[in-house]
């Protein structure tokens, strides 16, 4: 083989493995965790916070972010009405569904992002306010800059695949502190479960809202590029903290790391009303601001015509986290309409992993940092997240007497109940509230195991399934 030959041919191999190389990094999902007191701005947990990760749908709370620049300057109004091209209405699940031609509201579409993640409605913003989409990126990343997020670029308001666009945990968890800082007027929209669109109950993909105790927000993402990526904020009492993880390898690893890795932190994180403005800034809690409506209870965002969260007998039987995923670019189709009498959930707080008795959570002794770890060897949490049934006692007019009963049954040495969470889920029935005492975290079999052993020993039992 002459020389030039075998040059080429040396080229052409060096090229291929470079190929190849590109691709597998591409196509690998890295991980990447990292949790921040929002009080002060330090960093409790880091692993990887500053590597270039694909941020998938997690970009729709930037996409969110200039949006709320824009009705918090009143050039735009909550019932302002876009138009939707035919571009945004081919984007790829998950999508509401839009024609071409179609208007919707900022309100909607807000709520749409929040819960569904609906690509064809990020398009259709990024559109209307930016002239193209492509602009409207552009300005994603100039404010993203403009909040101390250094490594973060944006190419779409969707998140969908693109080689170039890049995050990191530590960005994302400054997005997170920006978005209540910056807009507690609009950051309650986090808190969604579900809303009704045009007659069509759409659900969040966010499994922790309403599930996991002091859950206010924030968003998931999923592509497979990027692997399964979540921003939380999570509230006890006056402590809060925003834990970002991305690259897990499933939507169950990612839920249970997430839950894991907080339950371990709250101990050191510090109470206050301020939220910092950055992430690990050396210089802390940048002109901190009270922060008091992202801090006060859940409640419905405003007009509340349009607000009311009428999927309440679903969403009350999903005490325990579905194992599905979260179906951030699937072809999911919402579900049908929940009857109007049917109760509204207004909250489903988890009490206590394991014991109710005591109030002591049992918690691994160590973060499952392996990731793989959190759905391998899976906790008595881990177990609560990854199943959907659930057994009800009962109806009662206020949280303590459903926490009682809660403790009086798992003291009455039922072994089936070991390692079993204990839910108290608030429902609203016309102007009444009550509470329902639950354990999560069965399967069938086993939900109608319990409640055969319950029922024998004298108290109520119900089954209550996904479907329920």
């Amino acid at each position: 083989m002459s020389f030039i030959l075998r040059l080429f041919h040396n080229l052409v191999i060096t090229l291929a493995v470079f190929c190849f190389a590109v691709v597998t990094a591409w196509a690998n999902p890295q991980f990447s965790a990292l949790t921040v007191d929002a009080r002060s701005g330090k960093i409790l947990y880091q692993n990887n916070p500053d590597e270039l990760r694909h941020p998938a749908s997690l970009t729709k709370m930037m996409t969110l972010y200039v949006l709320f620049q824009d009705l918090k300057s009143g050039q735009i109004k909550r019932s302002t009405l876009l138009r939707v091209s035919k571009r945004a209405s081919l984007m790829a699940p998950s999508k509401l569904g839009l024609k071409p031609g179609n208007t919707i509201s900022v309100d909607d579409a807000i709520k749409a992002l929040v819960t569904k993640s609906a690509n064809d409605v990020a398009a259709t913003i990024g559109e209307n306010l930016g002239g193209t989409e492509s602009n409207f990126a552009a300005r994603m990343t100039r404010v993203a800059r403009s909040i101390g997020m250094n490594h973060s670029t944006f190419l779409n308001a969707s998140g969908l695949p693109n080689p170039a666009q890049y995050t990191t945990a530590r960005d994302m968890a400054t997005l997170g502190l920006r978005l209540m800082r910056d807009f507690p007027q609009y950051y309650p929209y986090f808190r969604i479960e579900a809303f009704n669109y045009k007659g069509q109950i759409v659900k969040t993909h966010n499994r922790l809202v309403g599930h996991y105790e002091g859950t206010d927000g924030i968003k998931t993402g999923y592509i497979g590029t990027s692997g399964y990526n979540l921003v939380t904020s999570t509230r006890r009492g006056d402590k809060r903290l925003v834990g970002v993880v991305l690259g897990a390898r499933s939507a169950n690893a990612r839920n249970a790391y997430m839950v894991t890795m907080l339950e371990k932190l709250f101990a050191n994180a510090k109470s206050g009303t301020s939220v910092a403005a950055l992430a690990g800034s050396s210089v802390g809690v940048i002109n901190p601001v009270k922060v008091a409506q992202a801090d006060k209870p859940a409640q419905p965002v405003k007009p509340a015509d349009s607000d009311q969260l009428t999927a309440a007998a679903a969403l009350a039987s999903e005490g325990a986290v579905s194992t599905a995923g979260d179906g951030e670019d699937t072809a999911d189709a919402v579900s049908s309409v929940v009857p109007q009498e049917e109760p509204k959930v207004l909250e489903a707080n988890l009490a206590a992993v394991a014991d109710v008795q005591t109030g002591k959570k049992k918690m691994p002794a160590k973060l499952p940092f392996a990731v793989k770890s959190a759905s391998d060897t899976p906790s008595a949490l881990t177990q609560t997240l990854q199943q959907t049934w659930n057994v009800q006692l009962g109806a009662f007019p206020n949280k303590q007497e459903a926490q009682a009963k809660l403790t009086a049954v798992r003291g009455s040495t039922i072994e089936i109940l070991n390692g079993k969470a204990a839910y108290t889920v608030a429902v609203q029935k016309g102007n009444t509230v009550i509470y329902r005492a639950q354990f999560g975290g069965f399967d069938e079999a086993s939900a109608k195991q319990a409640c055969a052993r319950i029922i024998k020993l004298g108290d109520k039992c119900v089954t209550v399934s996904p479907q329920s």
